[in-house]
Order: C-alpha cells, then structure tokens, then sequence
C-alpha cells in the first residue's frame, strides 16, 4: 500500500471520492446499520455467564467500526495531500 506521499493527486482525489460516495451511500449505510443492530440485539441476548461470547461479538462491532474509519481516512488523506502540496 502506498503512502500519500507516493500517490499521485489524481489517485488520492479518486480514493476519496469513492470514499465519500460509499460513505453516503443510503444502502451502504441501511446495510451497516441492519449488521450493528444485529451484533448489538445479539450481545443483549447473550447469556450473563457467556463473556467469551459477548467479547467476540464487541469485537465484530469494533471491526465494523474499524472499517468505516478507513473510509474516512480515505477522505483525509486528500485533505492532508492537498495542505502539503500548498507547503
């Protein structure tokens, strides 16, 4: 994987318009939501002498979130490409 530093402007502003496209997109959003919804209604339903299970379903939902952060690092980077480029 490259740095922005090694991307060209035309690669970063691309990545970051996907980003941001997905980011708003209604049915990535409904689809991201539905999978947290279900974590967390699985978590309230795991039994109190289960937290093994309870911490491999907080898992899933930090990965999850994990995810989505790399959308907005995406977005980021461009920001960041376009205060060194004025440097």
């Amino acid at each position: 994987m490259s740095t922005i530093d090694e991307m060209e402007m035309h690669e970063i502003q691309g990545k970051a318009d996907a980003a941001n496209a997905m980011m708003n997109s209604a049915v990535f959003n409904e689809a991201f939501t539905m999978m947290n919804q279900g974590i967390v209604d699985q978590i309230l339903q795991t039994p109190v002498d289960a937290p093994a299970e309870r911490e491999r379903l907080f898992s899933m939902f930090k990965a999850g979130q994990m995810f989505v952060q790399q959308f907005a690092t995406l977005i980021n980077n461009l920001e960041l490409r376009k205060q060194q480029d004025e440097v």
